[in-house]
């Protein structure tokens, strides 16, 4: 049987320290623990290590040599885990994160800005697409969506409450009229994002099935499509607050709320998560709703 990298750091600490209660300080253990271990690694090594006397505690002639053996890879090793360590320590290195291409725009790369400027060694990847990424499967460390989550084995935090208004141009109204009740879009033109999200749901469970002509793709092209005249859209409210103030954007029944939806922060339920991951998933949390913190639950990205 070998002595272990443990029994040679103890026979360092105690070499290098010069008495077993400074040794089984360092080494953050019982005095007792360090005789008793000591006494054990002569009798592995079959020979006495150090001359004990009431004052003095001296290596011999064969501890010195395993000594000048062992040292400098007790050095090594405990070099290796302070590097480690201060590396754990610092926020740094590449953060991949997938969102919505108005998600991305409106809600996370504000927060981007600031967040990289208090740690420059961070990089943020982004990576925007609307469709629903498997961010296991696509390697990917983060996902912003909105909606409805479905029970995974991933971790959802919520980010903030997206209101969904309905819009349309000053210019698209005086043409097409403007709707007084929800039974009145059945006339009007949707701008919509795609074939599959063409019924608009109101606050309460009941549907609209709109006519369209254009799918837009994502919201930042719906948002185009409304200033252009083209229709009414149903867009996020974190995209209007300058529309709606400055007139260029009119806000329709608002007295019939749309269906709402929560934004989240998604990731995978892995044990040890980079640092770098997690100040960005704490920061987005935080900088987009405070008191969400504790608002957590398993959600599919």
């Amino acid at each position: 049987m070998k002595p272990s990298l443990d029994d040679l750091a103890l026979l360092v600490a105690i070499a290098d320290d010069g008495s077993f209660t400074a040794a089984a300080k360092r080494l953050g253990v019982p005095k007792s623990t360090v005789s008793r271990k000591l006494a054990d690694l002569e009798l592995l090594l079959r020979t006495s290590l150090f001359r004990r006397s009431t004052r003095a505690l001296s290596l011999t002639d064969e501890g010195q040599r395993i000594y000048d053996m062992a040292k400098p890879s007790i050095v090594a090793a405990d070099d290796a885990a302070r590097a480690i360590a201060e590396r754990e320590r610092a926020v740094a290195g590449r953060v991949s994160l997938t969102t919505t291409a108005a998600l991305g725009q409106y809600l996370v790369a504000p927060h981007l800005t600031k967040l990289t400027a208090a740690y420059p060694d961070v990089q943020v990847e982004l990576r925007l697409t609307e469709r629903r990424v498997n961010i296991i499967a696509d390697g990917i460390d983060l996902a912003v969506r909105t909606g409805t989550l479905e029970d995974s084995d991933l971790i959802a935090r919520r980010l903030c409450k997206v209101t969904r208004l309905l819009v349309a141009s000053p210019a698209y109204l005086e043409k097409a009229g403007k709707p007084v009740a929800p039974s009145d879009l059945a006339s009007h033109n949707a701008i919509i994002t795609s074939a599959a999200l063409a019924t608009w749901r109101f606050d309460g469970g009941w549907d609209c099935s709109m006519r369209w002509t254009i799918a837009a793709g994502n919201m930042l092209v719906a948002h185009q499509l409304a200033h252009l005249d083209h229709g009414i859209a149903l867009l996020p409210d974190f995209m209007l607050e300058a529309d709606l103030k400055q007139g260029r954007l009119v806000r329709l029944l608002s007295e019939y709320p749309m269906e709402q939806a929560d934004a989240w922060i998604v990731s995978s339920r892995q044990r040890y998560r980079s640092l770098a991951v997690q100040t960005i998933l704490n920061y987005l949390v935080g900088a987009s709703d405070p008191g969400s913190f504790n608002t957590e639950r398993s959600g599919n990205s």
